[in-house]
């Protein structure tokens, strides 16, 4: 089974939001700890950043035929990714959105979030916890489609 993770804008700065507390966090760490989760669950994974919703509707149009399920964070984008949805929607690739508590106005993120309505499933945790949470998510759904 092979995951497309795909991290939103502003994700590589992780590291300068949670710089102040005991449990700093980067993208690197992230992107470690979901490479050796998907490796304990036997999943081929493909991590992508973009700042631009373009970008990622390009992306997942062109793996659309090779990947079993999406796992995105798209941060600031989540209230206005029209475009993000529109694909989803036409692709019916399962798809779990992860948002992140340690990035400001989050919570309004998920409380609005335009993919609300056309992703398998939605994640509100911090850091690493909130994209293995929604890697093993995405994970169950692809094993109970089969």
């Amino acid at each position: 089974m092979k995951i497309l993770v795909i991290h939103g804008p502003n994700t590589p700065l992780i590291g300068k939001i949670t710089a102040g507390t005991d449990k700093r966090l980067t993208l690197d760490k992230i992107d470690k700890s979901l490479r050796s989760r998907s490796k304990e669950l036997e999943l081929e994974i493909k991590i992508l950043q973009y700042y631009n919703e373009s970008k990622i509707v390009k992306i997942i149009s062109q793996n659309r035929n090779s990947v079993n399920g999406i796992l995105i964070n798209p941060t600031s984008l989540s209230l206005t990714c029209y475009s993000i949805r529109e694909i989803i929607s036409i692709t019916k690739i399962p798809t779990v959105e992860v948002i992140l508590k340690e990035f400001p106005f989050s919570n309004e993120y998920y409380k609005k979030s335009v993919l609300k309505e056309v992703v398998s499933d939605r994640i509100y945790d911090s850091g690493i916890y909130a994209y293995i949470k929604g890697l093993n998510s995405i994970y169950k759904i692809i094993i109970s489609k089969k």
